[in-house]
């Protein structure tokens, strides 16, 4: 396993899309806080942002991230049929396996922590210092990470056992997106209020409020249950909580990232001891 660690990680630093997701991230980072920073100084403060506030926007597109870099990175593996040779001189296939999600994984992570030094390094000369309790930036900081691993076993398990490219790349593209979608639509569902305020003509021709009355695209009982979830299950739906700093049961979240992980993983381990590596 350490071998087959320090060859990846080898190619890991001489791996163009590498860099250049780090740099995606770092850049990011950088202009989350200018952007802030600059409708801060358009609205005469009005609009004031804080460091915290950009501080986690990195999970909202680290799964996208993932989903091009893994399955390009995994993906050369067997167009080069480096899979192979590492069969051919005693490397059992969870090994494999194993050292890849591991790498993969902590490119992610490493992009991550771009965005991070990026967005602190400007935000806190721009934005001011830290304004959110220590435990719930930790707090989101453990989850969201959680979360990207979430992020690479699924793709892992595309890419591992996909053995074109470009093939794993488009699927983990599109499956990223439509899970984006997914959660964006979800959160729409959750977030409709409980009562809609009506208006109607008085007498007098003025528009005036008329009585709250019920939201017939509120959510209730079991369905809201389901619903909030499906949100929370989903990586995509973790990220957005986490980078609005709204999430109110981090163990869960925490939790069902790592059954993500577990069951994406165990699957894909599975698949691939069985794979014909012709």
């Amino acid at each position: 396993m350490i071998k087959l660690l320090s060859a990846n990680f080898l190619r890991l630093r001489k791996n163009n899309a590498f860099w250049g997701s780090m740099g995606v991230s770092l850049g990011m980072g950088l202009l989350m806080v200018v952007d802030s920073w600059r409708s801060a100084q358009e609205s005469g403060g009005a609009w004031a942002s804080t460091v915290d506030a950009e501080l986690f926007k990195y999970a909202a597109f680290i799964g996208i991230l993932a989903a091009e870099l893994i399955p390009l990175f995994l993906g050369t593996e067997y167009s080069d049929g480096a899979i192979r040779n590492k069969m051919v001189v005693g490397h059992s296939r969870l090994s494999i396996y194993f050292a890849n999600l591991i790498t993969g994984y902590t490119a992610c992570l490493l992009c991550s922590v771009a965005y991070i030094l990026g967005c602190v390094a400007l935000g806190v000369p721009l934005l001011g210092w830290f304004t959110q309790p220590p435990a719930l930036l930790l707090t989101a900081l453990a989850g969201s990470l959680l979360m990207a691993a979430a992020f690479c076993a699924i793709f892992t398990f595309v890419a591992m056992n996909c053995a074109k490219k470009s093939t794993s790349v488009v699927i983990c593209l599109l499956g990223a997106f439509a899970a984006f979608i997914g959660a964006i639509v979800i959160h729409s569902m959750l977030d409709a209020p409980e009562f809609i305020q009506g208006y109607e003509l008085s007498m007098g021709g003025q528009v005036v409020s008329a009585p709250l009355e019920p939201n017939p695209n509120y959510l209730t009982g079991a369905k809201r249950e389901v619903y909030q979830f499906l949100y929370d299950l989903l990586p995509t739906g973790q990220s957005l909580q986490y980078t609005m700093l709204s999430f109110t049961d981090p163990a869960r979240l925490m939790g069902l990232a790592a059954a993500v992980t577990v069951v994406f993983t165990g699957a894909g381990a599975a698949l691939f001891r069985r794979k014909d590596l012709k």
